[in-house]
């Protein structure tokens, strides 16, 4: 600490002076002290102190000059550095205890030396006092709610995805599965819909029934319309069946839009919808999940072939969805479906061979259950659901999975 130079007073004139300055000399030597010499006035103390370890006098002593008490008696001199440093740790004690009980020292930041480690908790019990301490309570912040809701929901899913598949790695490519299956959804049933959609409303339009444009006409207008125009318009009636979940047309056909664009249904909220009219979204009217639902098994509808069990053409609805308040029957073996325990916040769940696998619920409740729908599917069904099948030669949805 080279330059640094402290200056040292004494309390009294008749006392004995010390040197005015303290040097310290890098180059010299650790182990020498340099010689005593006795001031004019007959004081022992050195003119002049030479090399010392740095922790002898510490930065603090960059503040204003101390005071100390100059010894009296023979015994007090200083003839090494140890006794040197014994008193300077002293004399810091001293001068701490003061500062920390004035009455100016408002802050316990205002002394320099307030996180020194070597003190006591004694030594500040006078700033202590002047503060009142409580202790301090869990964070309620959302944050701090959102990670352990993720974390039990994660730790749920995997006790549920392990009584499928003994493979606990799945869980690490579910995000990514999601996002496949939404943009699969997106791409292959909801851009299309809206396609035909317009391009239905413009052949209706120049037929002269401006009065059956899809959104504003009422469902049962359109499965008539889709009846006597079925030679015409034969696309019509497909239409019709992806519409007929609400009485609203108007806000069902424009949500579906709204979810088809940006590529992967970004404006989805799952247990709610979009603002309607300048209105909030209300439960009079479908959530995003519940259109989501309804158009995934409306499309399985059009891809699985006619049962005669099933004359109005819904084979995939009828068998592998059901919603409540109708129940599942979870003693017959062959039941395999997807089942909405809940409306209002959705809820689903799945049954597959007496068993009920109930995914944590939230914002993927219903992606996660139609996932392990596709996942069983592929690993235990060889692919096959009923005669058709799902992969590269049919539907061509379990490539989400990968290999």
């Amino acid at each position: 600490m080279a330059g640094y130079s402290p200056q040292l007073q004494a309390l009294s004139n008749n006392s004995a002076s010390y040197s005015s300055n303290i040097t310290y000399s890098p180059s010299s030597s650790y182990s020498k002290v340099s010689s005593f010499s006795p001031s004019p006035s007959g004081s022992p103390y050195p003119a002049s102190i030479g090399p010392m370890e740095s922790g002898g006098l510490r930065s603090r002593y960059r503040s204003s000059p101390i005071l100390y008490n100059s010894p009296t008696g023979k015994e007090d001199y200083m003839t090494d550095l140890k006794s040197l440093d014994t008193f300077l740790r002293s004399e810091e004690e001293k001068q701490h205890r003061v500062q920390l009980g004035s009455s100016d020292s408002s802050s316990p930041s205002s002394s320099p030396t307030f996180w020194n480690y070597s003190r006591s908790m004694g030594d500040y019990a006078q700033i202590l006092r002047k503060f009142q301490y409580q202790l301090a309570c869990r964070s309620q912040a959302p944050s701090a709610h959102k990670d352990e809701a993720d974390l039990s929901s994660k730790q749920a899913a995997e006790e549920v995805w392990a009584r499928v598949t003994m493979n606990r790695q799945l869980l690490d490519h579910m995000d990514s599965w999601t996002a496949k299956f939404r943009n699969w959804i997106n791409e292959t049933i909801l851009v299309p819909l809206v396609q035909e959609i317009e391009s239905v409303s413009t052949q209706l339009r120049r037929m002269g029934c401006p009065e059956l444009q899809i959104g504003e006409a009422s469902i049962s207008s359109l499965k008539q319309a889709a009846l006597v125009k079925a030679p015409l318009i034969p696309t019509l009636n497909a239409i019709v069946q992806y519409l007929d979940l609400t009485p609203n047309q108007e806000y069902l056909v424009e949500r579906i839009k709204e979810l088809s664009q940006g590529g992967c249904m970004s404006s989805f909220r799952w247990n709610r919808g979009g603002d309607f009219k300048g209105r909030k979204w209300d439960t009079d009217l479908p959530t995003d999940s519940a259109i989501i639902m309804h158009v995934f098994c409306t499309y399985l509808d059009s891809r699985l072939p006619p049962h005669p069990k099933y004359p109005d053409g819904k084979t995939f609805t009828s068998q592998h969805f059901i919603q409540t308040p109708d129940k599942p029957d979870t003693s017959n073996e062959n039941v395999f479906c997807i089942y909405q325990s809940s409306i209002n916040p959705p809820h689903y769940e799945l049954i597959y061979q007496r068993h009920v696998y109930n995914l944590p619920k939230g914002r993927n409740n219903m992606f996660h259950t139609m996932l392990m729908f596709l996942y069983i599917i592929k690993t235990k069904e060889s692919g096959m659901l009923g005669r058709v099948n799902l992969g590269l030669s049919g539907v061509n949805v379990l490539w989400i999975f990968g290999e």
